[in-house]
């Protein structure tokens, strides 16, 4: 059951991506910058005429930067694709189809096979490895964002607790709903893969960088996005087996994330964000501050990208009115300036 519903999502997704929405400058580099490759003219791009607001940004086919980010800001880059090519540019070759991953991105970055990367706050050991290859981040914020926890809509658990999700992902030391105020049902903490942008946040709001515990780890990891969505959604009902279960999942995602994609397939209907520590997140909460776990998207470049490179215009159009505008029209939140 879980195989087909994952299908069918991936599906919906890549349907509607397409079919709606979601290095050189013009003078050399810094000395110190690496060495790298723009997009590369292709045959679906290189006689492609660029927009209006491509010319007034100096970016052309030649010095079009090299995006890259994690999976819910995939949308993000290829509406800045179209805004530079065209709304007809989904159907080019080059046209962005898929992400990196937020970890992964940074990665490129640091290696300076990336120019631009659209990703979560970096994670503590991302921030190392960066030091540790002598490459300084330079973060723009674009929108926020929030780290939320989720469970099935039909538990009747409504919060949860800094105190308690540190006591469940690193002690193991809450295994029944009760003790959240839910019903007498096993409660079973799903996790993300390390490398995916919700754990990096799950590791810099609430665990601190500590080591989550191994059972959790071991035998509960869900390694995609949509997957953990549905996982925990229908986790109680058996799953592949089809025999419900006396529990309910716990798991985490990002705000936005999960909009877009009960935009999609109806996934939050399912679904109950829980309050935390008494505030629920909803997109005026997470805006202001308000909700705890708030943080946001920020397009990142090497700090040592020289001063005109096209990297840097396409952060200030997602910093102007027209980047605002499609910030908002793929139901992100615009930050608070």
């Amino acid at each position: 059951m879980k195989r087909m519903i994952s299908s069918l999502l991936i599906s919906l997704i890549a349907l509607t991506l397409c079919a709606c929405s979601v290095n050189d400058g013009a003078k050399e580099q810094s000395s110190t910058s690496p060495s790298i490759t723009t997009q590369p003219v292709t045959e679906g791009n290189k006689n492609r005429e660029m927009t209006a607001t491509a010319y007034s940004l100096g970016i052309t086919a030649k010095n079009y930067p090299i995006i890259d980010g994690s999976t819910s800001t995939l949308p993000l880059v290829q509406a800045i694709y179209r805004a530079m090519y065209g709304d007809e540019a989904y159907g080019d070759s080059s046209y962005p189809k898929e992400a990196s991953k937020t970890v992964p991105s940074y990665r490129r970055l640091i290696r300076g096979e990336a120019d631009l990367i659209l990703v979560p706050y970096a994670s503590i050991d991302v921030l190392e490895e960066a030091k540790n290859a002598g490459v300084e981040l330079e973060f723009h914020k674009i929108a926020s964002e929030a780290l939320i926890f989720i469970t099935s809509v039909e538990n009747t658990a409504e919060s949860i607790t800094l105190d308690q999700v540190r006591e469940i992902y690193l002690n193991y030391g809450i295994t029944n709903w009760s003790e959240l105020g839910g019903p007498d049902r096993k409660l079973v903490p799903i996790c993300r893969n390390s490398d995916s942008g919700s754990q990096s946040q799950m590791d810099n709001l609430v665990l601190n960088n500590e080591e989550m515990h191994p059972d959790i780890q071991n035998n509960y990891v869900e390694l995609t996005m949509e997957g953990m969505l549905e996982l925990v959604a229908f986790y109680h009902g058996g799953g592949m087996s089809g025999s419900p279960t006396n529990s309910y999942a716990l798991g985490y995602t990002l705000y936005t994330y999960l909009q877009q994609m009960n935009e999609v397939t109806g996934i939050g209907d399912r679904l109950k964000i829980l309050s935390f520590d008494g505030v629920l997140p909803t997109a005026k909460n997470i805006a202001d501050g308000h909700y705890p776990l708030a943080n946001g998207y920020y397009a990142v470049v090497r700090a040592d990208l020289s001063n005109d490179h096209s990297a840097r215009s396409i952060i200030t159009w997602l910093q102007g009115e027209e980047g605002l505008e499609a910030i908002e029209n793929l139901q992100l939140i615009p930050s608070v300036k």
